[in-house]
């Protein structure tokens, strides 16, 4: 019915994780020295529980306070439910037809106006017992630019489960369909409805097994982080980790490589050459001052505003910000002095912030 979405398509890698492994292991293999490695990886879905990931972090001595939360069933539904959630889309001459609408346009001229009806949930109300929303079906008149709503097709329930001991966010779907709305229907939309209902009691139990991509990839960048990297590319997904941190790595990509078919985290051995340190410098010292320009700024918003509450938070960001730079410039072998520098400048701004909380307490 449904086209699955690009997280679950999973690409022949397996050529490529053979080039790069060969190349690492060249390069770890001559003795050359290592600055440290590049990180590259990509997540797909799989059959991960959270349990499998306790088990897999024991076995592999990564630290588990880097583990993510226990699934909750009330995130699966507002998941599942949400405006990112199941939501079909297709013409009403062919309600088979369903997918991304740049695909289903190749089948017809760009001069050609059609009706689509698109089916989505919306909410209608929560309280402390219930989350209640309505799959309801829109009607695209592109010809005459109007739109159209049946509002209630089926009624999504979320159950809270509120007893004594049972977990934070616990509780159970339960999908009705309004038999004579949908009764209203063409057949063939009939279908497509119920397929749509199908697919989101699906999705709600899959969620509340297993670990989404989205999720364990969290999991993996925010381990990767914790390894003190550096991020190379502005936009994230490549990232620079010290040799210091080399054994952690290699369980890291073990760990990832259990993961659904695809998944693969790369680490790409950086000689300790000038040319390369210079590039790790470059990234860290742009980060750290994109950083302390928001940081400059937030602390003469929360000045000019008189939230001495905010000293803190602002302390805690400065601080940071200092431990990285002593870190790096000690591991890159490199002053960083232009970083410190602006580091001395937000230092004397936080200073008058903090006065002024003092004077204020």
């Amino acid at each position: 019915m449904s086209t699955p979405p690009p997280e679950t398509q999973q690409p022949d890698l397996k050529t490529g994780d053979a080039v790069f492994d060969a190349y690492a292991e060249a390069m770890d293999g001559e003795g050359t020295p290592l600055l440290g490695h590049l990180v590259l990886y990509s997540i797909f879905d799989g059959k991960v529980t959270r349990d499998d990931l306790v088990d897999w972090f024991t076995e592999l001595e990564l630290d588990e306070n880097l583990l993510p939360p226990p699934v909750r069933p009330v995130d699966a539904f507002e998941r599942v439910t949400g405006p990112d959630g199941v939501r079909v889309t297709y013409p009403l001459d062919d309600p088979s037809a369903t997918g991304p609408a740049s695909k289903r346009g190749q089948r017809r001229s760009r001069t050609q106006l059609v009706k689509t009806a698109t089916l989505m949930v919306r909410p209608v109300r929560r309280d402390g017992g219930q989350i209640v929303r309505h799959v309801v079906r829109e009607v695209r008149d592109e010809e005459q630019t109007s739109l159209k709503y049946d509002t209630r097709l089926a009624t999504c329930t979320f159950e809270r489960d509120n007893s004594e001991n049972s977990p934070e966010g616990a509780g159970t779907l339960t999908i009705e369909e309004n038999r004579s709305a949908i009764a209203k229907l063409p057949e063939a939309e009939q279908t497509t409805v119920r397929q749509m209902l199908t697919d989101v009691n699906a999705s709600f139990r899959h969620r509340c097994t297993y670990l989404t991509s989205d999720k364990l990839r969290s999991v993996v960048r925010r381990y990767v982080e914790y390894l003190s990297a550096i991020r190379v590319r502005p936009t994230g997904g490549v990232y620079f980790v010290h040799r210091q941190h080399a054994q952690a790595l290699g369980a890291l990509r073990e760990l990832v490589g259990r993961f659904g078919q695809g998944s693969h985290l790369v680490r790409v051995p950086l000689p300790d050459q000038d040319e390369m340190r210079e590039m790790i410098i470059i990234a860290f010292t742009t980060k750290a001052k994109e950083e302390l320009d928001a940081l400059a700024m937030d602390i003469a918003v929360a000045q000019r505003n008189g939230k001495a509450e905010d000293a803190r938070k602002l302390y805690d960001r400065f601080t940071e910000l200092q431990a990285a730079t002593n870190e790096h410039s000690e591991l890159l072998s490199t002053s960083l002095d232009d970083t410190r520098a602006s580091l001395q400048l937000v230092k004397i701004q936080l200073g008058g912030l903090l006065a002024t909380a003092t004077e204020d307490a």
